[in-house]
């Protein structure tokens, strides 16, 4: 997860295929035994589906079990994408992007080159907060290991999206689970440390939180996806320390270099907050001179 959201986008693209029918689909269907063919899914029969060849008469039946990975043939339009996303349109991009993906559902459960989009479309659920969204594609493609990074980014979105939620215990479960040890050892990602410091955060174990924070943005200055939530996160400790100075200052800063990002929406409200703490404390101060 070195590359910024935009750019990640931008590499898988858009899909901006308006099917009128789920089928019949082009695909590349790749079995277990290294065998491969190039032909239509005609219709999916429970757990069988029945594809058509180019060359052969009648389609064949064969078992979803025994299908290692269908490959789907897709249309894609990055600049539409990246005009969206410039928009900051998340809500615009999920509805087209389930929609494109619609036609291919009955065949979710067999492994497939869509993976990469579901994955943004996880994303995508975790940014507007429908966490429960963002969780069930997360689950699944935190299960599926032939793409590493992939699969590590999607466990990444399942522990966020479980704190975000308030499932606390779920999140510490997953992050037991996954055996992520940051705070421990000095070469913990940013993520983990991330995540570490939300669960701590939501103990109440402020100063230990700040402490992970500080190393996400002392050694990850260049990767916009992990600094700009820390820098976020850290406003929000301070806020929760009682130093309204410090969390005041930085949202100042993201304001200034953060334009037309969530980190940027979030550091509006908190102003806002912090502002109306600031004038509770004070009459709180007053009232005890009295």
């Amino acid at each position: 997860m070195k590359k910024s959201f935009l750019t990640l986008i931008l590499a898988v693209g858009f899909l901006v295929v308006d099917f009128v029918d789920a089928s019949p689909l082009p695909a590349e269907l790749l079995m277990g035994n290294g065998r491969s063919w190039n032909g239509t899914l005609i219709r999916r029969d429970g757990d069988w589906i029945e594809f058509q060849t180019g060359t052969a008469v009648k389609p064949i039946r064969i078992g979803a079990a025994t299908i290692k990975e269908l490959k789907f043939k897709v249309d894609i339009d990055s600049d539409k994408i990246a005009e969206m996303m410039q928009k900051r349109q998340f809500d615009r991009i999920i509805n087209a992007l389930s929609k494109t993906l619609e036609p291919f559902l009955e065949y979710s459960d067999i492994p497939s080159n869509l993976t990469k989009y579901n994955a943004l479309l996880m994303e995508l659920y975790y940014r507007t907060k429908e966490y429960d969204k963002s969780l069930a594609i997360s689950g699944k493609i935190s299960l599926d290991d032939r793409n590493p990074a992939l699969q590590a980014k999607a466990r990444t979105y399942q522990a966020l999206s479980l704190i975000e939620s308030g499932r606390s215990e779920d999140a510490k479960a997953l992050f037991t689970g996954y055996g992520w040890k940051q705070g421990v050892s000095k070469n913990a990602s940013p993520e983990e440390l991330y995540i570490k410091a939300k669960l701590l955060v939501l103990s109440e174990q402020y100063s230990e939180a700040m402490e992970l924070v500080s190393r996400i943005v002392a050694f990850n200055s260049q990767d916009p996806d992990w600094m700009q939530p820390a820098e976020m996160l850290c406003a929000e400790v301070y806020t929760e320390l009682g130093m309204y100075d410090s969390a005041a200052e930085v949202c100042r800063q993201i304001l200034i270099l953060y334009r037309d990002t969530p980190e940027f929406d979030k550091a509006k409200k908190l102003k806002i907050k912090i502002e109306k703490l600031r004038a509770e404390k004070q009459v709180e101060e007053s009232l005890t001179t009295e």
